[in-house]
């Protein structure tokens, strides 16, 4: 008969390994999801770069292109940014997940942003639970560093956000 001892020491050891197998799948799942975000940002980019082709084909009379929303033409006409994702800082950290869109959006449009303008940015609803959500995220990358808000509801992206990081740095 097995002591009592030996009866849990078992047990921990088959938890032990279960903890094992559950963190090397979610270090799989965290890779597929790396990728997949990596891909998302591509057609991103890619739909802001048809988006100023189309405004640029205005009809003869000066109208916009049939189709386009006007806060598409207004965007694809203002002067853009360029950040390529991944999105960094100068300490050498990396934005992960979504958030790194909305960097993306207020790099796009050159000038801080509201929630709502955002939330038309990164293709998400504009009703009253979407912008608030992305109010919260706001303020969020706010005291992560990632963003500044020097005016009430008025978000901008931090200094050095996009920078390269140092070279031989310890980051």
């Amino acid at each position: 008969m097995t002591s009592l001892l030996e009866r849990l020491r078992a047990r921990a050891s088959k938890s032990r390994a279960r903890v094992e197998d559950l963190r090397s799948r979610i270090a799989a799942l965290e890779k597929e999801v790396a990728a997949e975000e990596a891909k998302l940002s591509r057609w991103s980019v890619a739909e802001e770069a048809v988006t100023e082709l189309l405004a640029e084909d205005d009809t003869d009379d000066g109208e916009p292109a049939a189709g386009l929303p006007p806060v598409a033409v207004a965007a694809a006409r203002r002067p853009q940014a360029v950040v390529s994702a991944p999105v960094t800082r100068g300490d050498g950290e990396v934005l992960a997940g979504a958030s790194e869109d909305v960097v993306l959006a207020l790099a796009s449009a050159g000038r801080p942003l509201r929630s709502r303008e955002i939330c038309e940015a990164v293709g998400v609803g504009t009703e009253h639970r979407p912008v608030e959500g992305m109010r919260v995220r706001l303020k969020r990358l706010v005291k992560q560093g990632w963003l500044t808000e020097d005016q009430v509801g008025l978000f901008a992206i931090a200094p050095g956000v996009g920078d390269p990081a140092p070279a031989g740095g310890d980051a």
